[in-house]
């Protein structure tokens, strides 16, 4: 069905309008950002907390948010 009624969009417009119609949840996509770019700081030799204050300045979020996306929002399954 999205395929058909989304057929011309591109990837970011529809991962977009899948969001908009509440298909998808920003919230988790928002965590799930996060997690990957601490990561991918952390692949780069950064140490952890390091890289969650660098994630917080990138997102212009709380160290806090960015702590709750690494450690307390465990049960949305994206480990």
């Amino acid at each position: 069905m999205v395929e058909e009624r989304y057929a011309g969009l591109t990837g970011r417009a529809l991962v977009e309008k899948l969001i908009e119609i509440g298909v998808v949840d920003y919230s988790r996509c928002k965590i799930l950002a996060v997690r990957e770019a601490v990561g991918r700081l952390m692949k780069k030799g950064m140490k952890k907390t390091d890289a969650m204050w660098t994630a917080a300045e990138q997102f212009a979020c709380s160290y806090e948010y960015i702590r709750k996306c690494m450690y307390y929002y465990l049960d949305i399954n994206l480990s």
